[in-house]
């Protein structure tokens, strides 16, 4: 039982760690978005153009806060379940993007 709490705890501090990292993103790039290499090829749709950035962003935003409030609200009966849910598609979103850019 301890260790699922503290599994938790880890992954919704990845999660708010996450969160923060975008939202700062987000508002680096309103503020100076010329730092950003958008219109260039080959680095994939987020970078086609502005709206698309933002809106990788938003996704990022909302998947980052689904987590954190999944993470902080053990009590409801299907947490662990959408917790999990929530892990195994956050890792294999990630191993995507290993593939697609390393291989």
């Amino acid at each position: 039982m301890k260790s699922r709490l503290v599994l938790r705890i880890l992954w919704g501090l990845c999660c708010l760690l996450l969160l923060w990292m975008v939202v700062s993103d987000s508002i680096q790039f309103s503020k100076h978005p010329e730092l950003y290499p958008i219109g260039c090829e080959g680095l994939g749709w987020s970078y086609e153009s502005s709206e698309n950035y933002i809106f990788t962003s938003r996704v990022a935003i909302g998947w980052s806060a689904i987590g954190f409030v999944a993470s902080a609200c053990y009590r409801f009966k299907y947490s662990g379940k959408i917790l999990l849910v929530h892990f195994v598609l956050t890792l294999l979103r990630c191993c995507w993007n290993c593939i697609v850019i390393y291989g």
